[in-house]
């Protein structure tokens, strides 16, 4: 029975940073007309959050975009290192038996 193949553990990372990337940029995108909205309507509370995204967001989103571009050509080189290995394990020769009539 083969033996199943070990996960790929670039993989998670690959989607958490994906998962920080979509909510950091739809922040990034969202917020600010939020907060437009909430000053047309009166005085916002102050937020450190919204005063740090409008300050360093870009800086997380290119963060972000680098941890998703390192973990997707990890994840691939990952799975081809495994594939040539299984590729290289079949076509060895297994050791013949030694000949019983001898």
């Amino acid at each position: 029975m083969p033996q199943p193949e070990p996960k790929n553990p670039f993989y998670f990372l690959l989607l958490l940073a994906g998962l920080a990337f979509t909510v950091t940029a739809l922040a990034y995108a969202v917020v600010p007309t939020l907060e437009q909205k909430a000053i047309d309507a009166g005085q916002p509370p102050p937020s450190p959050f919204r005063d740090a995204l409008r300050a360093d967001g870009w800086k997380w989103l290119l963060a972000e975009l680098v941890a998703v571009v390192v973990f997707s050509v990890l994840s691939m080189g990952l799975d081809r290192l495994r594939s040539l290995q299984k590729e290289r394990a079949a076509s060895t020769m297994p050791p013949s038996p030694e000949n019983p009539e001898r």
